[in-house]
This record gives C-alpha cells, sequence and structure tokens, in this order.
C-alpha cells in the first residue's frame, strides 16, 4: 500500500515538473520572437523607450528592409555641416538632425544612433549649425554669393526653401546623383505637389519628422464632448460624416460666457481654437484647388468654382465670427507671445472645444492632464472622397542642397543625405510615428487610427509655398473683414498672380 502512494506521488511530481518545463519553452520562445532585431543582433526594450504596439512591431519586422544605392565611400574624417532650425530656442520645431549623446528619449536617441551608424559607414562627423526657422535664407544667400561651401546640407522649413528656390541658390534635386525621390524615404506627395517644371529644390522626407508635426488636424477636449452631450467624433469619421457643417455645429454648441459680463474672452469656453490659416487649410481639405498644373508641371492660376466660395463662404462665417472662434490673430496685441502665453495654454483648460492646429501641439501638450483627441481636417460634403489634411511649409521642413556644390562635394552631399535618409525611415520614424506619437502622446487607440488616416492623405501647397499675388494672404485677410468680398477680392488679384507665377517659372528656367 505503501508503495502504491509512493508511486502515485512520485507520477505526480513528474507530470508537474513536464508541465513546469513545456511553459518554460513557450515563454522562452515567446519571448525570442518578440525581441527587436536590429543588424547588430536583439535589441531590448530599454534600447527603444516605450515599445510601439506588438502588432505593428510584427508587421514591420516582416517587411524587407530596403537599402539605398549608393557607392562605398570613405570620405576621410570629414565634419559634414548641416545647417537646420533652433529647436533649442523654438520649442515648437522638433529635434531632427543631431544628437550629442543617447538619454533615453526615443527621437534623440534614434538621431544619435542614426547619425553613428553613417558617421561610422563613410568616416564622417555630422554637426549642426542651429539658426532661427525664419531667417535661415540669410546665411545661404551668404554662402552662396561668397562660395564657401559652408554648409554641406540646408535643412529648412519649406517657406525658407522657397525663397532660396526663388534666387536661384539650390540645385534641382532630381538631377543630383546619388538621390532618388522615388525611394521610400521621401514623401512622394511632397515630390509631385512642391515641384515646379518637374524641378524639386526640396526632398521632403523621413531625414526630418517636422514634415509630420507640420500636418494640419483638429484636436478635441473629450470632457467637453461628453459633457455637451454630443455623438463621438470618432464614429462620425470612421462612417464619413465628418463635415465642416458637423464641426461647426459642434463648435457653437460649445460657446459660452461664463462670466456672464456680456462678452467672449480669455475666460469663457470656446468652440473653435486657431489662428487666420485655418481658413485656407479647410478649403484644401475640402478640395479647392485655386492653383494648378498642367501636363508640364507649370503651376497656373485655375480660378475658384462656386463650390470654393461657398466653402469659404461656410467657413469664414465661424471661424471669422470674433465670438465663436478665438483665433490668435486678434489677442496678439494684448500679448509678447500670443502663442506661449494664450493659444497652447488655453487649450488645457477644458474650456476649448476644438483646436484647429498642426500635429506639433501634440508633443506640446504632452505635459498637461487635458484629455484630447486627433481628427483629420472635416470633409466639405459626405461625398467627398478623402479626409484631406494641409502640411504647413512654416513648420514642414525639408533638406536642399546649395548650388555652389560641385562635383566631389555634391557628391559626398547628396551621399550622406540620401543615407542619412533611409536609416531615419528605420530608426527616427518608427521612434516619432510608432514610440512618441501613437504610444507616448495619443491618449487613445483611435487617435492612433486616426493618425493612420491623416498621414495617407496629405497635401502641401504651392499657393502656400509663394503666396503669389498675395493670394493666401487676401484670404485669410478676407477671413476677419467687416464686409468680405471673396470673389471681387479674388478678381482684383487674378493678373498678379498669374504675372507673380511666371516669374518664378522663368526663375527657375535659368537655374540648372
Amino acid at each position: 500500500m505503501k508503495y502504491i502512494k509512493r508511486a502515485a506521488i512520485a507520477m505526480l511530481l513528474a507530470l508537474l515538473l513536464m508541465l513546469v518545463f513545456t511553459a518554460c519553452a513557450k515563454t522562452e520562445t515567446q519571448d525570442a520572437k518578440n525581441t527587436p532585431q536590429t543588424e547588430d543582433g536583439p535589441q531590448s526594450s530599454d534600447d527603444l523607450g516605450d515599445a510601439p504596439n506588438e502588432a505593428d512591431t510584427a508587421a514591420k519586422e516582416e517587411e524587407p528592409r530596403i537599402m539605398p544605392d549608393l557607392p562605398d565611400m570613405d570620405f576621410g574624417g570629414f565634419v559634414f555641416k548641416i545647417i537646420t532650425t533652433d529647436y533649442i530656442s523654438e520649442r515648437i520645431m522638433p529635434q531632427e538632425i543631431w544628437a550629442e549623446q543617447e538619454t533615453g528619449d526615443p527621437i534623440n536617441d534614434a538621431i544619435y544612433k542614426r547619425n553613428k551608424k553613417i558617421e561610422e559607414r563613410y568616416n564622417i562627423a555630422i554637426t549642426e549649425i542651429l539658426h532661427a526657422r525664419d531667417e535661415m535664407n540669410v546665411p545661404v544667400k551668404k554662402s552662396v554669393l561668397a562660395a564657401d561651401n559652408a554648409y554641406d546640407l540646408i535643412c529648412t522649413n519649406i517657406k525658407q526653401g522657397g525663397i532660396m528656390a526663388q534666387r536661384g541658390e539650390l540645385h534641382d534635386l532630381s538631377k543630383v546623383n546619388h538621390i532618388d525621390l522615388t525611394k521610400p524615404w521621401y514623401d512622394q506627395n511632397g515630390t509631385a505637389d512642391l515641384s515646379v517644371g518637374r524641378k524639386v529644390y526640396f526632398a521632403v522626407g523621413d531625414l526630418q519628422s517636422s514634415n509630420k508635426d507640420g500636418t494640419w488636424v483638429i484636436l478635441f477636449n473629450k470632457k467637453l464632448i461628453q459633457d455637451l452631450g454630443l455623438s463621438d467624433p470618432y464614429t462620425l469619421v470612421n462612417e464619413g460624416r465628418w463635415t465642416m457643417d458637423k464641426m461647426f455645429e459642434y463648435a457653437a454648441s460649445a460657446c459660452k460666457d461664463l462670466d456672464g459680463d456680456g462678452k467672449m474672452d480669455e475666460t469663457d469656453q470656446w468652440g473653435m481654437l486657431g489662428e487666420g490659416f485655418n481658413i485656407y487649410a479647410l478649403m484644401n481639405g475640402a478640395g479647392t484647388r485655386l492653383v494648378e498644373k498642367d501636363e508640364n508641371d507649370i503651376p497656373y492660376y485655375a480660378g475658384y468654382t462656386a463650390r470654393d466660395v461657398d466653402i469659404f463662404e461656410k467657413g469664414a462665417e465661424y471661424l471669422g465670427d470674433k465670438d465663436r472662434s478665438m483665433l490668435a490673430e486678434n489677442y496678439s496685441s494684448k500679448y509678447t507671445n500670443v502663442w506661449n502665453e494664450l493659444i497652447n495654454p488655453i487649450f488645457a483648460t477644458d474650456r476649448i472645444l476644438f483646436f484647429f492646429t498642426s500635429l506639433s501641439r501634440v508633443t506640446w501638450h504632452r505635459d498637461y492632464g487635458t484629455d484630447f483627441g486627433i481628427l483629420p481636417t472635416p470633409k466639405y460634403e459626405e461625398a467627398q472622397a478623402n479626409y484631406v489634411n494641409t502640411v504647413s511649409v512654416w513648420m514642414a521642413c525639408a533638406y536642399s542642397a546649395a548650388v555652389t556644390l560641385e562635383g566631389g562635394d555634391l557628391d559626398r552631399s547628396a551621399i550622406v543625405a540620401e543615407a542619412l535618409s533611409a536609416e531615419s525611415k528605420y530608426t527616427l520614424i518608427p521612434a516619432y510615428y510608432d514610440i512618441q506619437l501613437k504610444t507616448k502622446l495619443a491618449r487613445d487607440n483611435e487617435s492612433s487610427q486616426m493618425l493612420d488616416m491623416i498621414f495617407a492623405n496629405r497635401t502641401y501647397s504651392l499657393v502656400q509655398l509663394y503666396d503669389w499675388g498675395g493670394l493666401l494672404s487676401t484670404i485669410t485677410q478676407q477671413l476677419t473683414a467687416k464686409n468680405r468680398t471673396f470673389v471681387s477680392s479674388m478678381d482684383k488679384i487674378q493678373s498678379k498672380i498669374a504675372s507673380d507665377i511666371e516669374k518664378t517659372v522663368n526663375a527657375f528656367d535659368k537655374v540648372n
């Protein structure tokens, strides 16, 4: 009897041990599968910061890595100088080009690893030269006139790049050896939208995250949506019912004179927050294209349609109403910096329903407790195929090459720029998009889905870039004019628009 009991106990222990060993083996196998891989072997989660969604990671690991078609070169320790935006002084602009060391921040560390890899591959030392965002054209002009090749690469906001391009200071990158703008680390919409006569002076792509940050979106306050008893905006988007009418209907219901003084000001509750540019972003998102391009990629003034006029008037009726929309321009005289002192902070007070702004504001609000979601720019009508989101040329940066770079100097700049861009697709962009934006900053899974939709439908505007004939400025000025005369204002400047377009095209014809 004792023997039978002992045998039964032994068998039970053996069975338990088998179960434990099997479970451990499965765990080790699963851990190995879930460990991100690099060219140097497994990568720990500490290397990545907060890990992205497992499904996203698995999908990315299945994609074969695309390598740039570049020669093996040794540049002998060359100091590679990149002039870029002073992101330290201007908080809204992101760090993109250089990192001194790893700090644990996913963006900083991705930049550091990217640069180190390219530095070692080509025996160079990358260094950044910081300059004020809206004055970048000044040192570049000085360098081009002196032909001193002070900068091996120019990483500037596209607006400043447009100034340099019209002065003939930049190379047509579509003709530069070693740069392939068809590769997936370049934004094909950016290339197509911003080219003139098939000449491309700015490479918009993964080297810089600011062209993602510069995408115009709608941030909405979840608490106010709930307090006002409004339907879920995410559902409206997914069902194709997120329109201008619906957005303004929601916004109007939010406006309240909280202190009862008979006027709307900083102490009250608002339906819409933003700036004058929003009327153009709204029109652009609705499909208005006042400037088109012909079969030779030459821009021309296409004029307006009855639909365009209706889009403007509908948008201006709400956005231009000082009692319903808080625009930065209407309050700038009261503050030293209206953005830092009013517009950005007030969204964190739960008294703003919609903030029509760039994605950079999501980063700005990461330290606040406001529960907000992210939506695309609304459609004009439900029948519109897609939600289209404008990229600001003031925010978005691209890289360019000074026209004075020639021969081996130009080849070196092109090789390094292409290598950095390709590497950024697999380092900087996952850190920005999967880790920081979708995991750390987005407050819910729905916002993550919205971001995928937003990035799939972005557009860049030559009207915004060159403001031919004062086209963009006229539209934004009409927004807040006491007597709006959109049609007559457009008719008044149409010859100037055509003349300015011709000047730009002629200027580009003289270069390269």
